[in-house]
């Protein structure tokens, strides 16, 4: 029986309410003042009054005088007079306390998944060790469209700032790009699906992803106005379960919160999210008769009958479900309409946030994403975020120890090794497999589609090679339209790890087949630019020679062959000398060449292959900030060189700033620098030394306050051809200049000068009877006086002048080369 305390609560808590809808009123206060509860004088009062509500007034008056005990009376008095009313009041009340309870339960059980879920440990992470989870999620790039066959392929084969372009394309309306507080919205049509898959492939972030989402939301950060409770299912973790469970047996919750967990879901399944994380993790099979399946959550059956009641929708069919996978698994299972979305990894600004993230001074950050940035395969593999956490993993160790940049600039191979070994430790241990097993039959595969020029296959193919290849990390399976039907498909990662894979599988070899293999390699890139795809196999097999790389290698049980050793030892130093005689040769080899010595990192044998240069001439072939790196690593192995040419290499200041020890070493230089500031002259006029024989060309540079500087440099060189580009002329430049050409004469063939001006002069000097170096000028009117007068008064006669005022249509400098920098 209800207290008479508790009864007056309810009547002081709904007065207002009491009093617009009773209209029982009179009836009400006869019988309490037959029972003695009110005295006759209110009894008069409230008949007295004109209208129902009035009574009522009078009524709480003598409600209130008489106490809790009168108050619990007259509801005992409302109840049998006008019970739906109180009914109605009952229910309130109880949906009020409901919610409460339900908004109680909802915190604590936000607070238990705040301690899970708000740190995450990393691979390489020693007991005790976390990191913030906000520290390192990066929001990935989502998209809902499936792709085309050639789209596909698109992604997989372009490479470098080309595939981050392919990937901004998809981060578009037209790929229906969306994120992941978007998942649950109505759709073009207006509908709402209560069923989400989220695939992608491994590596791409889809457990970090779920694990955000749990965060986010116990924070109050995602879904706070649409789930009341979101629950977290991982599939690696159901493998384990045992015996009979329900889907109340397989949730993880504080176990305070049960019984009022059990009331939501019987109450307001809409208001629950089920995150279901790694379907394709599962080791037995949802393929359960429906009619076997469990109608509620309460119903305990084998865990793979509870989960397959669950995803479809027999169990809670208005609760809502995400469910993250690599494979197409689920078409099968999924029956009922769902939203399909695809978590293709970072975007470039994607890969930078990530960067930015992880270390904790910006100079380190910046430092690591300019180097991989500028190393086009490197940053091909930055979509996937596990690739960024090894890489800047790497450069953290690295700036932690103080290491040089030349030193610490991972090789690729080594990269691509330490991610290879992640998946295999991470994502394989269930495959029944052999990680010897897994790495042979991707190595034939990636072969067979190297040789065929062929980076998407089809299953029957992939089944020849792989064994259960929908489970393999390393492939990629997805649907694709053909005709009126569907085919399933596979694909590497990205064509760089299938030519990974394709070096690596020469290793897994007997020794005789092997080299025969690698001999076939070699023959095929001799002759030809139609076999020029294959020179990043013959570089990851330098790669994958390397000692350090070799070693942890070993730890898989893959021995490097010292067979195929031999003859990429033969093949490099072929290519070396052939280079020297054969200009097409050093054009499309003499880069590569540097290249696989970098990833070699074997000093002894790259010391005796760079020993073998007199001349580098890398004119015409643009070099990245990663190609200076690999320049300088191999240019440290020589004694001297005689001449090295660097024009029209696209050379910036900043990089640069990289080769500056090596030119030391060059007795002639031919150099063209971009964008060089004043700043940047003390490092070069260093560098430069004294005596060698020297072609500068700074004509897309524009310094005002060192020029002088850099004038009396050159004359202690053998100084050839000049371009300098300056912002201003004094008259001490036009000494400095004329001091130039007077300590040069008889060496110097050609000087350029010129600043933003409007008057172009070109003449052939002479002194004394003999020819003296030609002068390109490009100044303005004054200028252009102060370095005529400086002439004449060195005693210089002109000859072959040209001279052309530039008019406002006019395009381009007068007399400047497009294809050459010297004329």
């Amino acid at each position: 029986m209800e207290s008479s305390d508790h009864n007056a609560e309810l009547v002081d808590e709904h007065r207002s309410q009491l009093i617009q809808r009773v209209t029982m009123v009179m009836p009400i206060a006869d019988e309490l003042l037959a029972e003695g509860m009110i005295h006759k004088e209110m009894y008069s009062n409230i008949s007295a009054a004109r209208t129902d509500e009035d009574k009522m007034r009078e009524l709480f008056k003598a409600l209130h005088s008489g106490g809790n005990k009168v108050k619990s009376a007259f509801l005992s008095t409302l109840r049998e007079n006008e019970p739906h009313l109180v009914q109605d009041l009952e229910f309130h009340i109880k949906q009020g306390d409901q919610q409460e309870n339900t908004s109680t339960a909802t915190l604590k059980y936000k607070e238990f998944i705040r301690g899970e879920y708000a740190t995450v440990q990393e691979y390489n992470s020693l007991p005790g060790e976390h990191v913030k989870l906000d520290d390192r999620y990066t929001e990935p790039l989502i998209i809902q469209k499936h792709r085309q066959q050639r789209e596909r392929e698109e992604e997989i084969r372009s490479r470098g700032q080309n595939f981050h372009h392919v990937m901004g394309q998809r981060d578009s309306e037209a790929y229906k790009s969306t994120k992941v507080e978007w998942l649950f919205d109505p759709d073009e049509h207006g509908d709402i699906q209560r069923t989400v898959i989220l695939q992608g492939h491994s590596g791409t972030g889809k457990s970090f992803t779920s694990q955000k989402i749990m965060s986010d939301w116990a924070f109050g950060r995602l879904y706070e106005e649409r789930f009341d409770f979101v629950f977290h299912l991982r599939c690696k973790e159901l493998n384990q379960a045992t015996g009979r469970k329900s889907l109340m047996d397989l949730l993880d919750y504080d176990q305070s919160s049960s019984s009022m967990i059990k009331q939501v879901l019987h109450q307001s399944p809409e208001r629950v999210l089920f995150l279901v994380d790694g379907f394709d993790e599962l080791k037995f099979s949802l393929d359960v008769p429906k009619d076997s399946l469990p109608r509620d959550p309460w119903t305990q059956c084998s865990p793979e009958v509870t989960l397959s009641g669950l995803i479809r929708k027999q169990i809670l069919h208005e609760s809502f479900l995400l469910v993250t996978t690599r494979s197409t698994a689920l078409v099968e299972v999924v029956k009922h309409p769902v939203r399909y979305a695809e978590i293709l990894g970072f975007s470039e600004e994607g890969v930078k946030v990530y960067f930015e993230k992880f270390f904790k001074q910006k100079q380190h950050s910046q430092q690591a994403y300019n180097s991989v940035r500028e190393n086009e395969t490197l940053f091909t593999a930055c979509f996937i975020p596990v690739i960024c956490w090894i890489i800047c993993t790497v450069y953290r160790e690295q700036f932690d120890e103080g290491t040089e940049m030349i030193q610490s600039l991972e090789t690729t191979t080594s990269i691509f090794v330490e991610f290879v070994a992640t998946l295999l430790k991470h994502h394989c241990q269930d495959l029944g497999q052999s990680a010897l097993t897994i790495l042979q039959g991707l190595g034939k595969l990636a072969e067979q589609g190297m040789e065929e020029q062929q980076v998407l296959f089809h299953h029957d193919s992939v089944s020849q090679t792989v064994s259960d290849p929908s489970k393999v990390p390393f492939l990629c399976k997805f649907l694709q339209k053909k005709r009126v039907s569907q085919t399933t498909m596979y694909s590497f990662m990205h064509l760089s790890f299938q030519e990974f894979f394709t070096a690596l599988s020469y290793m897994l070899l007997g020794d005789e087949e092997a080299q025969e293999k690698v001999r076939e390699l070699l023959s095929k890139v001799r002759h030809g630019l139609q076999h020029f795809h294959l020179l990043p196999i013959v570089q990851f097999l330098f790669g994958i020679l390397n000692k350090e790389v070799a070693k942890r290698l070993e730890e898989k049980y893959i021995s490097c062959s010292q067979g195929i050793w031999t003859q990429l030892k033969h093949f490099i130093l072929e290519v070396i000398e052939k280079g020297k005689e054969d200009q097409i040769v050093r054009r499309t080899m003499q880069l590569f060449t540097f290249h696989c010595l970098y990833e070699l990192h074997a000093d002894d044998f790259v010391k005796e292959a760079m020993e073998t240069y007199t001349d580098i001439n890398m004119s015409g072939s643009p070099l990245k900030k990663t190609d200076c790196w690999v320049l300088m690593y191999c240019l440290q192995h020589c004694q001297s060189i005689e001449c090295l040419e660097l024009s029209g290499c696209n050379l910036t200041a900043e990089n640069m700033k990289i080769l500056l020890p090596a030119l030391q070493k060059c007795k002639a230089l031919v150099l063209q620098v971009d964008d060089l500031a004043d700043d940047d002259l003390d490092g070069l006029l260093a560098a430069l030394g004294e005596g060698k024989s020297l072609e500068l060309d700074l004509r897309n540079t524009n310094v005002s306050e060192k020029v002088q500087d850099l004038l009396v440099a050159l004359t202690k060189h053998k100084t050839r051809k000049v371009q300098i580009g300056v912002k201003s002329i004094t008259r001490n430049t036009a000494d400095k200049f004329m001091s130039l050409i007077n300590k040069a004469h008889g060496v110097l063939d050609l000087i350029k000068l010129h600043s933003c001006g409007n008057v172009a002069l070109s003449v052939q000097l002479q002194k004394d009877g003999v020819r003296a170096p030609q002068i390109v000028l490009w100044l303005k009117v004054p200028e252009m006086k102060m370095i005529c007068d400086s002439i004449r008064t060195s005693g210089y006669s002109l000859t072959g002048v040209k001279l052309r005022v530039r008019r406002v249509a006019d395009e381009g400098p007068f007399l400047y080369p497009t294809n050459n920098c010297y004329t």
